[in-house]
């Protein structure tokens, strides 16, 4: 398993895990995808670079997922694969998105993310836990 959703009252919540940590980003950020729209459907037409920095190990998760959705807003895309290429001891992450551009014809819309929070963010080395406002 990838991920799954956590029922909360006002956000969802994502669960992603992975072999490793860099697994482990890649699926927090498949989830993130799944909230919006069914990610089978997505056709890897399109790479993208992704690069995040925080001050910690949250604020490098809250700044990677931010990219993702500033991505989908400004350039309408919808990615089905993330391979995370490198990831830092000093909270830096280097990653590859691939997918498409939305198609409302091809792509079921499913809830719109307003943002990522920090609210109960919680990682360890196979597991982490998110929220999104939606």
């Amino acid at each position: 398993m990838k991920f799954k959703f956590v029922e909360h009252t006002a956000d969802i919540g994502i669960e992603a895990y992975g072999e490793n940590m860099k697994e482990t980003f890649a699926n927090a950020a498949l989830g993130l995808f799944e909230i919006m729209i069914d990610t089978t459907k997505v056709e890897e037409k399109e790479t993208i670079e992704i690069t995040a920095k925080g001050e910690d190990i949250q604020s490098l998760l809250y700044d990677f997922l931010e990219q993702f959705l500033i991505i989908h807003d400004t350039d309408n895309l919808v990615f089905s694969r993330v391979v995370v290429n490198k990831l830092t001891d000093d909270f830096k992450i280097e990653a590859t998105a691939y997918g498409e551009e939305f198609d409302t014809n091809k792509h079921e819309g499913r809830s719109g993310i307003k943002a990522i929070t920090y609210q109960r963010m919680n990682i360890t080395d196979k597991k982490i836990f998110y929220l999104v406002d939606i």
